[in-house]
């Protein structure tokens, strides 16, 4: 059955089509859809609204199909856990990444590297039709930089440094982050959580 993602974010589709490549779950882009408010106060259950809101879009159209949502965000420790499910609106909803990113640093400025300790967060929702919706987390952990570094990804990649690889996620090729990365870990979960229920 064909899986529709609910996102708009180009950088996201991506990752995902080529991390779930390979696997029973054949990644398409829906036509335009009305994307809802994302007004959970967990990943979860924002992936969620996601996903519930183009799996009725997609009932409306008579369109038979699986849905996958993701929702995902930075905890900064320094910061208690923001800008967490607020990370893209982090700095403002009419900003561009380039200056969220420069907020943040900002923030952060003359906080040292040993307390920049920091983390990805993604949550993945599976609609699929007859069954309870499935909702898994997966998280890496790295550490925020002062400068950015890098120039591939996208969101806050050029500033997350990732220890085991020396280098910031934006430094990382596609590859390289997609087989370590939050979303990687998020969808190695659930598609554990779908073998176990068949």
């Amino acid at each position: 059955m064909k899986t529709f993602v609910a996102t708009q974010n180009a950088g996201k589709l991506r990752e995902l089509r080529a991390i779930f490549s390979g696997s029973s779950l054949a990644l398409a882009k829906p036509r335009k859809y009305a994307a809802p408010a994302e007004d959970a106060d967990t990943y979860g259950g924002n992936a969620l609204l996601k996903a519930q809101a183009l799996a009725a879009t997609l009932q409306k159209r008579e369109i038979v199909g699986m849905v996958l949502a993701d929702d995902s965000g930075l905890e900064v420790d320094a910061l208690e856990g923001r800008p967490g499910v607020y990370s893209a609106r982090y700095g403002g909803a009419d900003i561009g990444w380039p200056e969220r990113r420069a907020a943040l640093l900002a923030e952060l400025r003359g906080v040292p590297p040993y307390r920049r300790s920091a983390r990805f967060v993604c949550a993945l929702a599976l609609i699929e039709p007859g069954q309870e919706p499935v909702i898994v987390t997966g998280h890496v952990n790295g550490y925020l930089l002062e400068v950015e570094s890098g120039a591939g990804g996208f969101g806050y990649d050029p500033l997350f440094f990732y220890p085991p690889s020396g280098r910031s996620f934006a430094a990382l090729s596609e590859k390289e982050k997609n087989a370590v990365s939050h979303r990687r870990r998020a969808a190695d979960a659930l598609l554990s959580a779908l073998q176990s229920r068949v």
